[in-house]
């Protein structure tokens, strides 16, 4: 096994490294500041070449930090950030903090993180709709066309991202969604596939749940290819043309999170119809509504209103 160093060619003629090292901790904020900003050093010269937060995550000035301090050129880094939802009717002033906080001369990708807007006190508001923000972001893209690379979104479905192409002048690079073995998304990739849209996962490893990572067939998977079922979950997901963003402070985990085997066909086409199993095809992220009793309302919107598959699909 060697270091995954797989790119891809997105929409806007700019190449993504198909493996980042996600920031988020679970909280916004963090207080561990050190912690996380050696970790992304660490993880950058040791050979990640993407780094994805958000503005809401609360570390950007943490992130863009550990770039300047890893002695990598920046030009050899991709970095993601992504528009705070209290802010999608501001959405240059919020583009100008995240360039002042990341202070690493340019995005390479801006994302709008959810199609649903709050105000600026956290409640949910149905102005402005997500075309409206869409277009707020290609204004920035064309009045900054220097300090912004790409545009893409987060959470889309089918449905919402229909709404948003219907005006769309500029097409969006990628779209980042919860995927995982018992989310594999296999219909919203197509679409996004057919739309010349790249998707990246979040959660890739499924919040680490046993029923994934301890399944009897992935722990013989990861015996066949001498190594851990997460580098079989995420080489899967590679193995499908995804952007993957594992994130995790361990040292050796980093380094397995980037290092995959490369899987036969027929073990991936196991993992593509893992879901399938009663009781497996769900979201497992809190926000998302991956809780032991599920919900179907984000962020002020019905799963319905996203577009989203119920909450269990046996």
């Amino acid at each position: 096994m060697s270091i995954c160093t797989k790119k891809y060619l997105l929409n806007s003629g700019f190449y993504m490294p198909a493996v980042g090292l996600g920031t988020w901790q679970g909280q916004v904020g963090s207080n561990a500041s050190t912690e996380m900003r050696d970790t992304i050093i660490y993880a950058l010269q040791k050979g990640y070449r993407h780094i994805d937060t958000a503005a809401v995550y609360g570390v950007e000035e943490i992130v863009g930090e550990a770039i300047r301090m890893s002695g990598i050129p920046r030009s050899e880094i991709f970095l993601v950030t992504k528009l705070h939802s209290t802010h999608h009717a501001h959405v240059e002033e919020a583009f100008l903090e995240s360039m002042k906080r990341l202070n690493c001369e340019y995005i390479d990708l801006y994302l709008m993180h959810w199609p649903q807007a709050l105000t600026l006190d956290g409640n949910p508001t149905k102005t402005p709709t997500p075309p409206e923000t869409w277009l707020s972001m290609e204004g920035i893209k064309k009045k900054y066309p220097d300090l912004v690379r790409s545009l893409g979104v987060s959470n889309f479905s089918e449905k919402t991202m229909e709404e948003l192409l219907k005006v769309a002048t500029i097409v969006p690079a990628t779209n980042q969604v919860e995927v995982h073995p018992m989310l594999p998304q296999h219909d919203l990739v197509k679409y996004m596939n057919d739309h010349g849209i790249l998707t990246t996962c979040y959660s890739p490893l499924g919040q680490y749940v046993p029923a994934i990572l301890q399944d009897a067939h992935i722990l013989e998977l990861a015996k066949k290819y001498s190594c851990t079922s997460a580098q079989i979950v995420l080489a899967w997901e590679v193995s499908r043309d995804l952007v993957v963003i594992p994130k995790s402070t361990n040292r050796d985990r980093i380094m397995q999170n980037i290092t995959y085997p490369e899987l036969a066909p027929e073990d991936i086409t196991f993992l593509n119809d893992f879901y399938k199993a009663p009781g497996m095809h769900r979201r497992l992220c809190q926000i998302n509504g991956g809780t032991p009793t599920g919900h179907d309302i984000v962020m002020g919107w019905t799963y319905e209103e996203l577009g989203w598959e119920p909450y269990t699909v046996e």
